[in-house]
């Protein structure tokens, strides 16, 4: 089950990689992390699924850590 859903975008593919690689040392699954090419230029938006709430700030802070914009959590309903 995946209740919460964390998501931003980072300008850059390196910053979104460096987060992904940080997030699955901390005990993130792979299939939980979902990477996708903008539309223009070389930013990616990061879609990170939890099981709890607690999970998702802690994507969101990774988020911030790592420089992303329209940074928003979500519970899935």
């Amino acid at each position: 089950m995946t209740p919460h859903i964390a998501t931003g975008t980072l300008d850059d593919n390196s910053h979104a990689e460096d987060a992904k690689e940080y997030l699955l040392s901390n005990d993130f699954e792979e299939t939980d992390i979902e990477l996708i090419p903008a539309a223009l230029g070389t930013a990616v938006i990061m879609n990170i699924a939890t099981p709890t709430a607690r999970l998702a700030q802690e994507a969101v802070d990774v988020l911030r850590n790592y420089g992303a914009n329209g940074i928003s959590f979500y519970e899935v309903v």
